[in-house]
């Protein structure tokens, strides 16, 4: 049984070999028969599908039409002009050897990793049954009807089963192995799966018993400390948002790649309870301006969403797309489902999107451009555009807030070289790279933010991308509210993993950065918890003026210094939102603006409650429901810079 585990392993195994893939074998001559001897060269791993009933001329098409960098195999299975299942069984019809439909099942143990990339995994013997499943991907198929004419296995040896089929036939018996080993695991000192250090939680502890010392003694003495440390929280988050407003980013456009040079892209998306949003989003990725032979689209669904993946299976999509069921495991959330997908990617560069995405049509091309003008570059962040900003004075707070962060404040952290907190959607990737850096950490509820922090800490490139992504804000708040708390907490758990060894940290990203990444995430969390607080205090001091007799003095000094920085504060957020609008071809309107303060109460109370999830539920997944808009959404904006 080794042996035949190890021919077949010749045949399908995916490492790169020298020179190239080999030459195509001879097709069976009564194939060729069945083809036009006139038209171009048929490759045998097509050529048998004439006796199958293929139409011929289709195959004559995919052997002209396919760009060099395509086998014609790729273009027929890619483009869907024949599914994989249908293929794959006529394959096994075609070589002689039974089509695995689950019985008999997978041996209890072998090299899951090696086993799924190479298409190769030992069945439990039975019998004179086959003793090895075999799953080839197109660019070896040609050599497995070769040595099968040559009689180099023995007939109903092994059975053959379609990629995809395989593949998840591995990850439902072994995907906790995939993921440890495919992936590597986050050190305990970088998940926040381990919570905080007893360093921290003792750190935390002194701080609170010497406030409540210092209170006791003195509550004027308490206040002037409190008052400081949060102006200096302030004051930093201020200067930070304003440096990244006015940075110069500039346009990056690279030459355009032909449809050769373009490397295979994977495209992730994780679903769960999508069943209504999952056609427009399969009308977005078919949209894409890419070759589909050179798409690996992958879509992960938990086992507990029928609903979904009955949708799905009704769209009857072509084999670019690759539906993956989760297998069971703690925890089940997006990270864990991005992770699961990464450990099969096909394609050199990766991106996430997210179920009610509608990406632009030539995003794709635009980041392989890049990747392939900057060597040195690791991920792109595109901007995220809310099209749906007309709903509710809430997803109007939102579609601003979204078009200041990513028109403004990631572009002009980039261009700083300083740390971002990824968005979680339309982040491009080198697969090597995010592997290099253990990719998602599944506990963290907003992996992105941490991944953001994490691939400045290892020293990656991170940029970002002049294309746009349709996205649909929550216009309800209990939806808005649900979501703003998850990302609240994920930002304090990014901010206590990556504080649990300050010299390391400091260390890792060198004393500016740091402090840049600390007043990126420290301080938005320390901003949206006192931030009332402060306004409150702000406006009491501008109307009690003159009530402090001889303590007037030492009070306007502190005064002036108030009103400065809140009404810095003020500008920083409304001004870039202004510009922001303005280039998006909309303005900010006076009513939006005035709305703006109650907003920010309400992320305040997100965040207060998002202490209290993470004390009590730190792992909690909480839920954004999508396709609840009440119109009909508008075209996608697609903007770049140099048009705007």
């Amino acid at each position: 049984m080794a042996g035949i585990i190890r021919e077949l392993s010749r045949f399908a195994d995916l490492a790169p070999r020298p020179g190239g893939v080999r030459p195509f074998g001879r097709a069976p001559f009564r194939v060729l028969e069945a083809i036009d001897l006139t038209a171009p060269a048929v490759p045998p791993e097509i050529a048998f599908l004439a006796a199958e009933g293929f139409p011929p001329d289709r195959l004559i098409h995919a052997t002209r039409g396919a760009p060099r960098a395509v086998r014609p195999l790729d273009k027929l299975l890619g483009e869907g002009l024949i599914s994989e299942d249908v293929y794959y069984r006529a394959l096994a019809r075609h070589l002689g050897c039974p089509y695995y439909n689950g019985d008999p099942p997978l041996a209890a143990a072998f090299d899951a990793l090696r086993g799924l990339r190479c298409g190769v995994a030992p069945l439990e013997p039975r019998g004179e049954g086959p003793r090895a499943l075999i799953a080839p991907r197109p660019q070896f198929v040609s050599q497995l009807i070769e040595a099968a004419q040559m009689g180099r296995f023995r007939s109903g040896s092994f059975a053959l089963t379609s990629p995809q089929r395989f593949a998840g036939l591995v990850r439902a018996r072994r995907g906790e192995e995939l993921l440890a080993v495919a992936l590597g695991r986050l050190p305990a000192s970088l998940a926040a799966r381990h919570g905080m250090t007893g360093l921290q939680i003792a750190l935390l502890g002194m701080i609170a018993a010497l406030a409540s010392t210092l209170g006791f003694v003195s509550f004027g003495a308490l206040e002037a400390v409190l008052s400081a440390a949060l102006w200096l929280a302030f004051s930093a988050t201020i200067l930070l948002r304003s440096m990244a407003a006015i940075a110069n980013v500039g346009i990056v456009r690279p030459p355009a790649l032909a449809d050769d040079e373009l490397p295979h892209y994977t495209i992730v998306v994780a679903l769960f309870r999508e069943a209504g949003v999952v056609a427009d989003l399969i009308r977005g990725l078919d949209a894409l301006d890419y070759p589909k032979s050179k798409l690996d689209i992958k879509l992960v669904l938990e086992q507990r969403d029928p609903e979904t993946l009955s949708r799905l299976v009704e769209l009857e999509l072509p084999a670019r797309y690759e539906i993956i069921i989760a297998p069971p495991g703690a925890p089940q959330t997006k990270p864990r489902a991005l992770n699961i997908a990464l450990s099969s990617a096909r394609g050199e560069l990766i991106v996430v999107y997210d179920a009610e995405d509608i990406p632009a049509p030539d995003q794709l091309r635009l980041a392989a451009a890049r990747f392939a003008a900057e060597r040195d570059l690791d991920c792109l962040q595109a901007r995220l555009a809310i099209r749906n900003g007309q709903e509710s004075w809430l997803s109007r707070q939102f579609a601003v807030e979204y078009a200041t962060l990513f028109d403004f404040i990631n572009p002009g952290l980039c261009a700083l070289d300083l740390p971002i907190a990824l968005g979680g959607s339309s982040n491009h990737f080198r697969v090597r790279s995010l592997i290099d850096v253990c990719a998602w950490d599944e506990w963290n509820v907003t992996e992105d933010a941490d991944l953001g922090i994490r691939l400045a800490r290892f020293g990656y490139k991170v940029r970002a991308l002049d294309s746009d992504t349709s996205e649909e804000a929550p216009h309800e708040f209990g939806n808005w509210f649900r979501q703003r708390v998850r990302w609240q907490k994920g930002w304090m758990q990014t901010l206590i993993v990556h504080s649990r060894r300050p010299n390391f940290f400091r260390r890792d990203l060198g004393g500016k950065r740091a402090l840049a990444a600390l007043t990126l995430i420290g301080g938005a969390i320390v901003g949206c918890l006192f931030w009332p607080a402060f306004a409150s205090l702000t406006l009491w001091r501008a109307l009690t003026v003159g009530d402090d007799g001889a303590l007037a003095p030492a009070r306007e000094m502190t005064d002036v210094y108030v009103y400065i920085l809140a009404l810095a504060g003020a500008f920083s957020i409304a001004l870039p939102a202004a510009v922001a609008q303005r280039l998006r071809g909309s303005r900010l309107s006076l009513g939006t603006a005035a709305l703006m303060p109650a907003y920010y109460v309400l992320v305040c109370a997100a965040t207060w409650t998002a202490l209290i999830h993470l004390a009590l539920w730190p792992y909690y997944w909480g839920k954004t429901d999508h396709g609840r808009r009440r119109r009909r959404p508008a075209l996608p904006i697609v903007r770049t810079r140099s048009s705007a």
